[in-house]
């Protein structure tokens, strides 16, 4: 073998070494992450999932689907499921039609106004979720603002009941994922060039046409990834239904806490967690067979 091929063979070894090593380095540290904190806290649950609770508050370490037939079989426990999907889908449908007229203005306004303006829509997560769902407390209880100037002025002769219902759970999950809405439809707003709207009047559109044919379907990956977000952080939270709802508006995730931290049923909280997973898989799979992930992600 010449010298030339013998030093091309170790060159090209070198290279696949060393890429080797780069790649190590790069998806090393996001595998360990991934199976630290959620391959392996999955399987530990999907275990659980499968036990049953002994009378003493054990845990009996056999093979069985009780958990998921009594979740299943149980009104109370349906009842909740549908009671979480209908306040996520409230709420993202509240905050897609609150968020797309800002998402436009911030998107087609000059750069610096656009800029001051992002801040503005970022400033609420400078304060903790915990503190602004209790701000909604001050203002929608029964000594609150809106009830203490209604009745100054005359225009009610009762506090109103607007806490502790399903209207202030909306409300305080609206405040929250507002801007998460906001910035998918932002983002592909700001990316659609706006030269086709002025097409679109030159050949005879006017401005509501131009926005209904041209703007509209060109914004609508950013409407189906903020509406996916939206719906799925909704469905999965547990603070603002806790401190704003009452006893009818029971979240899946305040199910499941209760069974873990309250009642020490691990293997039926580990089955309500596995099922509220397979449930948010099932939606994903649904939506991308309507709408399409491809689209969403090609914002």
């Amino acid at each position: 073998m010449s010298s030339d091929k013998i030093f091309k063979k170790n060159t090209v070894g070198s290279l696949a070494d060393n890429r080797s090593v780069l790649l190590g380095i790069q998806i090393g540290p996001l595998s360990f992450w991934l199976i630290s904190f959620l391959i392996i806290p999955l399987l530990v649950i999907i275990y659980y999932s499968f036990c049953q609770k002994t009378a003493g508050g054990g845990i009996e370490h056999i093979f069985s689907l009780e958990n998921y037939i009594h979740f299943l079989k149980t009104p109370v426990y349906r009842k909740v499921l549908i009671k979480s999907f209908i306040l996520a889908f409230n709420v993202t449908l509240v905050c897609l039609l609150t968020a797309y007229a800002p998402a436009y203005y911030i998107a087609t306004s000059k750069t610096k106004n656009r800029i001051f303006l992002l801040i503005l829509l970022i400033v609420p997560f400078w304060t903790s979720l915990i503190i602004r769902n209790y701000s909604w407390i001050l203002i929608l209880g029964r000594e609150g603002i809106i009830n203490v100037y209604l009745m100054k002025w005359g225009i009610i002769s009762s506090p109103l009941n607007l806490l502790y219902t399903s209207f202030s759970v909306v409300v305080g999950f609206v405040h929250w994922a507002l801007p998460f809405m906001v910035f998918p439809i932002f983002l592909t707003i700001n990316g659609i060039n706006l030269d086709l709207i002025n097409a679109a009047k030159n050949l005879g559109a006017n401005n509501f046409q131009a926005f209904l044919r041209v703007m509209l379907p060109l914004s609508m990956p950013g409407v189906a990834a903020g509406c996916l977000l939206t719906f799925i952080m909704t469905f999965g939270s547990f603070v603002t239904p806790v401190l704003l709802g009452g006893s009818e508006d029971v979240m899946i995730t305040m199910l499941i806490t209760e069974r873990f931290l309250r009642l020490y049923d691990l293997p039926f909280g580990s089955a309500a967690s596995i099922l509220y997973l397979t449930l948010m898989l099932l939606f994903i799979v649904i939506y991308d067979r309507i709408i399409g992930l491809k689209r969403t992600m090609n914002m």
